[in-house]
């Protein structure tokens, strides 16, 4: 009886640790104000490796952009997502090869998550691409909790003059 028991917390306690993924209308709630698609958010979770809140941001037209550093040696893993095969000649994370620069990609779905590293081994690259998720709902508020929202408008100068902006700069002796 005892170790039934006992076996059942020990199962619910090994649940506790799994959070699901926050749903798309969670992460659309963050993510979209911020410029990034909803379905380009994903994350790692390198055992030594923390996010850099001030560096999440978009990265070409609507991913995600995050990097994670290792504090012991400031070694980093950027963490890229995108739509399209940008750049085909990037090994899968599981294949990349020893030597050579750390830089591989994950696929999920038609989602493409490309890790580089910067001062990481191939090793832990290979560990953190095993990592890569969507993130649960504390996960998305801390990844998003630096993240200022993308301006709907460009920005006005008024240092510019008014047509074109060209600065007007007329012929005068010299020149």
């Amino acid at each position: 009886m005892i170790v039934l028991w006992l076996g059942a917390v020990l199962a619910f306690a090994g649940c506790a640790g799994t959070a699901e993924p926050a749903d798309e209308a969670e992460i659309a709630e963050l993510s979209v104000p911020a410029g990034v698609a909803p379905e380009l958010v994903y994350v790692l979770d390198g055992e030594d490796l923390v996010l850099a809140g001030q560096s999440v941001g978009v990265s070409g037209d609507d991913g995600l952009s995050a990097a994670y550093v290792r504090e012991s040696d400031a070694a980093t893993v950027l963490l890229r997502t995108e739509r399209d095969a940008s750049d085909p000649s990037l090994a899968a994370c599981a294949d990349l090869p020893d030597a050579g620069p750390p830089r591989c990609v994950v696929e999920r779905g038609d989602v493409r998550v490309v890790l580089e590293g910067d001062g990481v081994d191939v090793a832990t690259l290979r560990t953190a691409a095993g990592t890569v998720r969507v993130p649960d709902a504390s996960t998305l508020r801390a990844l998003f909790a630096d993240v200022p929202a993308a301006p709907d408008a460009p920005t006005e100068r008024g240092d510019l003059p008014p047509g074109d902006g060209a600065p007007v700069d007329p012929p005068a002796a010299g020149g």
